[in-house]
């Protein structure tokens, strides 16, 4: 038996014991990792790491009281490494792929016991339903079925966190939680972004992309700072989309406290992180749906607005008679950049023909998604050099999508993934719409900010095909999952928030 004496000292040592306990266990973890490093090299240790990593995870959301919960939240405050690639290699499977399945099964298991009516369904407007039925034929008549039918699996996963996403906003403060989140997450990538141009060091497990390091029509050697982002372009796709959601929240005043200085504070970091990525595409979307925030959806008083209308309406003019000159005035490797997108955009063009042929030869149903590098070894066997990329960097080059996110879906999905994509955009903007006519100021902000970031994101997906990075496609999703999400209820039922 324990005295009281006793028992109020193991009280107060209670609250030491996790901490302990959880140092401990690293230590024994890093003595073992080191002792297999040194038998087994340091592959060996990644592959251990990212799966003990998984197993941990799993067993800590097990004991938890809303695991799909807590499982959805810790992969949004793992954001920046949701992209970390799983053993083996082969599968090209990432973090986030065997995440977004597990909660997709248990998601499916949880409905499958519990009582009709007690939460939201599957699919919450038969839009949904339609839109993912039309993606079944297109897996089902790929060139290669099991690579398609995998895939329509982990789109199966994202739709479920698309789901998560939606409970996720309807509970108290859940937009606030998850924007919190996305700028911790831009601070973080973008410090990765200076890391890597600084260093010339790029962050990811498999370095950089071919093009991290690309030379100009004038000669000059341009390096594409990437971070944790192994394609620059992607980098500056993530960045440019939720800068553009969180400064049109900033300027619009939606956060308070704390928040709106985490906001500011990923604004201030991300926007030169931006300019070091180099991306085209990227830089211009920003500034041109930034700007368009700036003037038209913040609160300034009508006059304040004209003045800065004054202004922007002559800049632009010169930018458009006097290109030259605007770009003297940038830093030189976006100068030159942008000297070379004339030449650039005729080499996509040769691109997008060459390739027309996947779409011409399986029209209704595409090729079947992710076969686009299939298709070119299976139809054009030997040829490792395509575009003269392989020769400029003296590696062999085999593209695994058309320079071109639209095109991509074209061709390996066919009119029906197409249809399926227009039938999304289309009920997306049809609900923005409606929840920006009928709803409070502080939703109608959430609302505008979010089509800004989808706009961005059309903007930058026309020169690459980006969601199959994770972080991108969760962005997509939580900015899609905000318009859903506010048009699902009536006006007077959403509360300001």
């Amino acid at each position: 038996m324990f005295s009281r004496d006793d028992a109020g000292t193991g009280a107060g040592l209670t609250p030491l014991a996790l901490p302990a306990a959880v140092v401990a266990i690293a230590l024994l973890a890093g003595s073992l990792t080191a002792m297999a490093g040194a038998l087994a090299g340091s592959r060996a240790i990644y592959y251990v790491a990212v799966c003990g990593v998984l197993a941990a995870g799993t067993g800590i959301t097990l004991t938890r009281n809303e695991p799909l919960r807590f499982a959805y939240l810790a992969l949004m405050a793992m954001l920046p490494f949701l992209a970390v690639p799983v053993p083996p290699g082969r599968f090209a499977l990432k973090v986030f792929d065997v995440a977004a399945a597990l909660l997709a099964c248990a998601l499916l298991l949880h409905k499958a016991f519990v009582v009709r009516g007690t939460e939201p369904p599957l699919f919450p407007a038969r839009s949904l339903a339609f839109i993912w039925l039309l993606l079944v034929p297109c897996a089902l008549f790929a060139r290669h079925p099991a690579r398609a039918a995998v895939l329509l699996v982990l789109q199966f996963g994202a739709y479920v966190f698309f789901w998560l996403t939606l409970r996720e906003l309807q509970r108290p403060r859940g937009f606030e939680r998850l924007a919190g989140m996305l700028s911790v997450a831009v601070i973080v990538l973008s410090l990765g972004v200076f890391i890597d141009h600084t260093l010339q060091l790029n962050l990811t497990p498999g370095g950089g992309n071919v093009n991290q390091r690309s030379m100009t029509q004038a000669g000059m050697q341009v390096w594409r700072a990437g971070g944790f982002f192994q394609d620059a372009q992607k980098a500056g796709a993530f960045l440019s989309a939720s800068l553009v959601f969180l400064l049109v929240l900033s300027v619009r005043q939606r956060f308070e406290g704390r928040l709106r200085l985490l906001a500011w504070a990923a604004i201030v970091v991300g926007v030169p992180a931006l300019m070091l990525t180099v991306s085209r595409s990227a830089i211009l979307s920003f500034l041109l749906v930034s700007s368009l925030a700036l003037v038209v959806l913040n609160r300034w008083p009508t006059v304040i607005k004209l003045a800065v209308c004054s202004v922007l309406l002559p800049a632009a003019v010169f930018a458009l008679m006097m290109p030259g000159e605007l770009a003297s005035m940038l830093p030189a490797a976006v100068a030159q950049r942008l000297a070379d997108t004339g030449d650039d955009m005729q080499s996509r063009a040769d691109i997008w023909l060459d390739t027309w042929e996947m779409f011409a030869g399986q029209p209704l149903t595409g090729i079947g998604a992710g076969g686009f590098q299939q298709y070119l070894l299976d139809t054009r066997p030997g040829q490792y050099d395509y575009y003269g990329i392989g020769a400029a960097t003296g590696v062999s080059y085999v593209p695994d999508q058309p320079e071109s996110g639209w095109f991509k879906i074209l061709y390996e999905t066919g009119i029906l993934g197409a249809a399926a994509v227009l039938l999304l955009a289309g009920a997306t903007l049809r609900r923005a719409a409606s929840g920006i006519a009928r709803a409070s100021a502080a939703v109608r902000t959430e609302l505008v900010a979010a089509l800004c970031g989808l706009v961005t994101f059309a903007v930058t997906f026309t020169s690459l095909f980006t969601t199959n990075d994770p972080r991108i496609l969760v962005l997509l999703i939580l900015q899609l999952a905000v318009i859903w999400q506010h048009a699902a209820a009536p006006a007077a039922a959403v509360k300001s928030r």
